[in-house]
């Protein structure tokens, strides 16, 4: 049992960096694909915009990340600080940063803010469409 557990941290130790730079390798040279919500509805998702705010993240523009989605960019420090616990957490065998973690109330609370903001990002109505991810295209 120690055996398949060390070699699952090992493979995920090895996976996880390489899809990591696969992915980045692929955003950076063909960019985010169309977000398929918006094609089929017409009505932006709390994640459109995303890829363009990456994009500008990369290149140091944040002003542009947080016009393209104000909610990934403000999410996305949160999220890479509870994705690299997660990581060396697995990857180590032990818990790491035990004073970091999300609680039932605040994911309740994340998840009514991002409720929130697809809601008010698809009011055609200023200053609500400041919130579309096309405005300052």
């Amino acid at each position: 049992m120690k055996k398949q557990r060390l070699s699952l941290r090992i493979l995920v130790g090895i996976a996880v960096p390489a899809a990591l730079l696969l992915g980045a390798a692929f955003f950076l040279r063909f960019g985010s694909p169309p977000c398929i919500f918006h094609a089929l509805t017409g009505i932006y998702c709390p994640g459109c915009g995303a890829g363009r705010a990456l994009r500008a993240l990369t290149e140091l523009r944040i002003t542009d990340a947080l016009q393209y989605n104000v909610f990934f960019t403000l999410s996305l420090p949160l999220a890479a600080v509870l994705l690299i616990k997660w990581y060396i957490s697995f990857v180590s065998g032990r818990e790491i940063w035990k004073k970091i973690r999300i609680t039932d109330r605040g994911a309740i609370i994340y998840a009514s803010v991002m409720l929130a903001f697809f809601i008010l990002r698809n009011i055609p109505v200023v200053p609500f469409s400041y919130l579309s991810p096309d405005t300052f295209l």
